[in-house]
């Protein structure tokens, strides 16, 4: 049997990375899937993030720092999107206007991937979801 992937909406990503705002079944689950390499990231949630520190709505003191060391120490698949995810971006139907969350479904979709995310609107999309 195939294992199961789940791409990490960038808000799904740092409250796990954080253990904040996840249920410890939450942790746990996630925690395996991290072991067995099921986690992808995108390049998209670094790019976000380091807009999030430097908007001072996330406290990181080096981004570049703490990306190195999450994929020097974990499981985690580091992934980034190609030009044909990113014009398939563009082409996906306007119920969200935020490009990088429409650019993470584009990733979701080539990678066969499980999309976590709290976002309502991305459920309209017809990409697997796993609800936060």
């Amino acid at each position: 049997m195939k294992s199961k992937k789940y791409l990490f909406d960038t808000h799904a990503f740092i409250a796990l990375c954080n253990r904040q705002s996840v249920s410890d079944k939450f942790i746990k689950y996630f925690d395996k899937q991290e072991q067995l390499g099921n986690i992808l990231v995108s390049a998209i949630s670094f790019w976000e993030a380091a807009l999030l520190v430097k908007k001072g709505r996330l406290e990181l003191e080096d981004v570049e720092l703490w990306r190195i060391q999450l994929f020097a120490n974990t499981g985690l698949i580091f992934i980034e999107p190609t030009a044909s995810e990113m014009i398939k971006s563009v082409q996906l139907p306007d119920f969200h206007r935020d490009p990088f969350d429409r650019l993470l479904i584009a990733q979701a979709l080539n990678n066969k991937a499980t999309l976590v995310t709290k976002d309502r609107i991305i459920k309209r999309y017809s990409v697997p979801t796993y609800w936060i």
